[in-house]
């Protein structure tokens, strides 16, 4: 089973909605969206201070990253 909350809450919600407890289905996918929505909103602000401390520094932004142990260029590596 997947330690990630959004999955988590995907899971339950596909179990809810197959028990007919509709209610909760709204309830568990509203809070996955919300959860996701906010992961990519802290990773764009982590990516432009990455960005701007990588500046002063003569460093790329990803590697600033590497450096705090951030995750948050994950998904503009996967695209190019």
């Amino acid at each position: 089973m997947s330690n990630d909350i959004v999955q988590l809450l995907r899971l339950w919600s596909t179990n809810a909605a197959e028990q007919g407890v509709t209610e909760a289905v709204d309830g568990l996918t509203r809070a996955a969206d919300e959860i996701e929505r906010l992961r990519a909103e802290r990773d764009e602000a982590r990516q432009r201070l990455c960005k701007v401390v990588g500046d002063n520094r003569d460093m790329w932004g990803e590697d600033v990253a590497k450096e705090y142990g951030w995750d948050c260029f994950k998904e503009v590596a996967n695209e190019q």
